[in-house]
């Protein structure tokens, strides 16, 4: 089955991953910096956020569209050179760091776990949420191929079997480890629902006027709820005990798929909060704000007075999206490129062995 539909790339939806990674970002700084305001919850907001366009993204962008043995080659491909080479080159640059230099440094990766990492299947630190968006690609795969066989064939054995497996894993989702994607599937699956409904809505947006309401109503409610967090009121609007109890949480994987499904659609008051050119550069460089931004906590606090005073939050700041930026130019970029060249390689003698195999045009704009 052919898919002729046109994905345009969606701003906001970057935009949205660089809030996440500041949520993040300011979660972890909040218990370093003598920050005035408190928090809680906001980095397991933002990691909920990235789960959710996880999924929301490998619907739009795949279900619907042939499936094949060449089509899930492209796709891997894909998939390794977006999460690969920055993923790698921070894994193995903190074992030398934690191994010859700093063995208290706050990726403690060693000879006993590095296997592990490279893998992409640590726990050490913010690599523990690595593992299940990794687990789940896999995992996605099976989602495409049940959706493909229902769509091409009729035949709902798959999609039956496929359901009745994640709602056991959910019902269990307490009593699984964290990296393991079942405990998170809800996250994954709410955002995979939200994409299917987003790609069959596609471009269409006759009520702009209501679009807007809609965002400005969201983003208010989401300034208020930062406002009440912030201040230390949280558990008013986030009764939860601890992280795990925000994880297994149905409604946060439902508030998240809802508002990255929402902000998928354009509108003046969306576009300028999530498609500024300031936001959607935190977006693009959001995984390395995201592996950064603990080393760089880490030297702060090693070599300056302690405690740190809110001044150093500025230096700090301009030091991760600096780095992080680097990064993203010299390490993510150049490493996805020679890894779809060597793709591409392998794909075109695929074809030529199987030349009845149909490959699939991947959009990797929108996952960028």
């Amino acid at each position: 089955m052919s898919d002729t539909r046109n994905h345009s790339k969606i701003d906001a939806i970057t935009g949205l991953r660089g809030l996440a990674a500041l949520l993040v970002v300011y979660a972890h700084s909040v218990h370093w910096f003598a920050l005035p305001l408190a928090s809680n919850c906001t980095g397991e907001i933002g990691v909920s956020v990235f789960f959710a366009l996880s999924g929301f993204l490998m619907a739009y962008l795949y279900i619907g569209k042939d499936f094949s043995a060449l089509s899930v080659t492209g796709y891997a491909v894909h998939r390794f050179s977006r999460i690969a080479p920055a993923y790698l080159f921070i894994v193995l640059l903190s074992f030398i760091i934690h191994t010859a230099f700093y063995p208290d440094f706050t990726y403690a990766i060693s000879e006993t776990n590095i296997l592990r990492h490279i893998l992409f299947s640590g726990n050490v630190s913010v690599f523990w949420s690595i593992t299940p968006e990794v687990e789940f690609y896999f995992l996605f795969v099976v989602v495409w191929a049940a959706t493909s066989r229902y769509l091409m064939r009729s035949d709902i054995t798959g999609l039956v079997l496929l359901t009745l497996g994640c709602l056991i894993l959910m019902a269990y989702r307490d009593a699984l480890p964290g990296t393991f994607v079942g405990a998170k599937l809800h996250y994954f699956l709410f955002g995979v629902i939200a994409g299917v409904i987003r790609s069959k809505i596609g471009g269409q947006q006759s009520r702009v006027k209501s679009l807007n309401f809609l965002h400005a109503f969201l983003v208010a409610a989401m300034v208020l709820g930062a406002v009440v967090v912030l201040t230390g009121h949280g558990s008013v609007i986030l009764p939860f005990a601890d992280n795990e109890a925000f994880y297994s949480s149905l409604l946060t994987a439902v508030f998240g798929a809802f508002v990255v499904f929402l902000f998928s659609f354009s509108s003046t008051v969306g576009n300028f909060f999530f498609a500024n050119r300031a936001i959607i550069l935190c977006g693009e460089c959001s995984f390395s704000i995201y592996l950064l931004h603990q080393p760089i906590i880490f030297f702060f606090h090693k070599y300056l007075p302690q405690p740190l005073p809110p001044i150093y939050l500025v230096p700090f700041l301009a030091l991760v999206f600096a780095l992080s930026w680097l990064n993203y130019r010299w390490i993510e970029r150049p490493g996805a490129r020679l890894i779809k060249s060597i793709g591409r390689v392998f794909e075109q003698k695929f074809v030529s062995a199987q030349p009845a195999a149909t490959s699939v045009q991947i959009i990797e704009s929108e996952l960028r």
